[in-house]
């Protein structure tokens, strides 16, 4: 009864995972590509977590849903299968979590107030780091593509780790390594970053530029997106690292572990499928950007339209201010046609293509 009520459950939200998470890291992947996001050195790592997130999704998901919801288990087909399905699913599962470590250690450099640590956030150090922890990642997991292979237990065939020493000393390195020591770290940087602005918050540092307000102002809502992914990700972790503790002490055979171990996975797949919707709600600055790379289409059609309606009336683009001083004017053939601040202020409001539209209306363009 328990191992159906979990396959239909896994069936359900692997499936809901695989085609949100795919649909959100794609539009993370757009998002933070744009220009306001892409200036920090923090988006890189954001990147390389969505780039990642993708991976896990593909491999580890999709193949335990195969697997699990649908029996078709391609580890069971050869030792190699076996090995690299195992190696690479666990090894990206990995990368997510160092990526976002790097990324608070680059928020916590960011907030400092010594600039031989600010120096740290620039996007040279982050793709040397990137690749730093991609390799890592690749000699720390090496192991489990040597010592996995297909066992028989009882009537089953599956794909594991090798009985004895190594499995033992699996679980202890898969709790350590993926479980408790990227959620101390994250929470580590977290909490010295949370501290440097509060010191800067303290101390009286005018903005001198509107550069420099928009820079803070992306730093802020970088480091609350972070913040919120890392507590979600610090809460998907938390009963998937339980069971494993308490996987010690009980016998792993029974059906009622088997049921526990496959419903607490699931949470440790929600934070790789729902990072953009934790970003979405945790920053405005991501969500304007969102609503723009939606009306890019539409943009871009403005554009299109905007062009052809310069050459039916005989418009040239121009320089913004040149534009309206020697072009619009002659031809606005009503009233109000030579205050130009009205048309500056105008254009200033709506942006270019929603003032063309208006005067088009107004002015009766063809």
């Amino acid at each position: 009864m328990l191992v159906e009520i979990a396959l239909q459950i896994l069936r359900i939200v692997l499936i809901l995972f695989i085609v949100l998470g795919t649909i959100g890291n794609a539009l993370n992947l757009f998002i933070f590509t744009r220009p306001t996001l892409s200036k920090s050195s923090c988006t890189l790592y954001l990147i390389a977590a969505s780039i990642d997130n993708i991976l896990v999704i593909y491999t580890a998901l999709l193949t335990r849903l195969l697997a699990n919801g649908f029996s078709i288990d391609i580890t069971i087909t050869s030792n190699v299968m076996c090995k690299l399905r195992f190696y690479f699913s666990y090894l990206f599962l990995a990368l997510s979590p160092y990526f976002y470590i790097l990324a608070c250690f680059d928020r916590y450099c960011s907030s400092s107030t010594l600039a031989s640590r600010r120096s740290l956030c620039n996007k040279k150090v982050a793709k040397r780091l990137i690749i730093g922890a991609i390799i890592l990642a690749c000699i720390l997991y090496l192991h489990m593509a040597i010592f996995f292979e297909i066992i028989r237990i009882g009537s089953s065939t599956i794909c594991n780790a090798q009985l004895g020493p190594y499995d033992l000393f699996y679980r202890i390195f898969y709790l350590i390594v993926y479980c408790i020591l990227p959620s101390f770290c994250m929470a580590i940087f977290c909490i010295l970053t949370l501290i440097n602005v509060r010191q800067q918050s303290r101390r009286i540092q005018p903005i001198l530029a509107t550069g420099n307000e928009n820079s803070h102002r992306l730093d802020r809502h970088l480091i609350r997106m972070l913040f919120s992914q890392i507590v979600t990700q610090l809460l998907c972790v938390l009963p998937f690292a339980t069971l494993n503790l308490v996987a010690f002490l009980i016998d792993r055979r029974t059906d009622l572990f088997w049921f526990l171990n496959q419903i607490f996975t699931l949470p440790l797949f929600f934070s790789y499928a729902t990072s953009f919707y934790v970003f979405t709600m945790s920053s405005r600055v991501y969500r304007q950007e969102l609503v723009k790379l939606l009306w890019f289409r539409h943009e871009r059609q403005n554009e299109k339209y905007l062009l052809q309606l310069c050459q039916l009336n005989k418009i040239v683009l121009l320089d913004l201010k040149e534009f309206i001083e020697k072009k619009l004017i002659e031809i606005t053939a009503l009233a109000d046609k030579h205050d130009i601040s009205k048309h500056e202020q105008l254009i200033t409001n709506l942006g270019k293509y929603e003032y063309f539209e208006l005067a088009r209306q107004h002015y009766h363009w063809n």
